[in-house]
């Protein structure tokens, strides 16, 4: 089933505003099982993460070192045929350093079926990551 790209950025919405309110339940029935989020291998938690575990392995490894976390979506961009881009900004403060971390940052999300199926995160500063995390 093709999604409009409406749709694409709906479904990226609802899954932000799960995520924020952690209901994990509704969180995992919006991704496909074979979910890959790839992350710059330039980081600590650097790689390639599969499935619900790796979802929250990355999750656990990128947000659970930070508190007073702020993801706002700044704008989407359709992408080609089942995927979109979207700009956030992040603000974070570092658990590990108390400092603020503040970058942009772009996400390649790609769909299957009305569900996630791989996000690919492009951070402006993953050295200040690095360093902070």
């Amino acid at each position: 089933m093709e999604i409009t790209d409406s749709s694409r950025v709906a479904i990226l919405e609802k899954f932000l505003e799960l995520g924020r309110s952690r209901d994990m339940a509704a969180l995992e029935a919006m991704i496909t099982e074979d979910i890959r989020i790839q992350q710059a291998p330039s980081l600590p938690f650097g790689g390639v993460y599969v499935g619900w575990a790796g979802y929250l392995d990355v999750t656990e490894q990128l947000f659970g070192r930070m508190r007073k976390v702020h993801l706002e979506l700044i704008e989407t961009w359709d992408g080609p045929q089942r995927s979109l881009i979207a700009h956030f900004m992040l603000n974070a403060v570092s658990k590990r350093t108390q400092e603020d971390i503040s970058m942009p940052l772009l996400e390649k999300w790609e769909f299957k079926d009305e569900k996630v199926a791989a996000i690919t995160p492009f951070y402006y500063d993953t050295h200040l990551l690095s360093k902070q995390l």
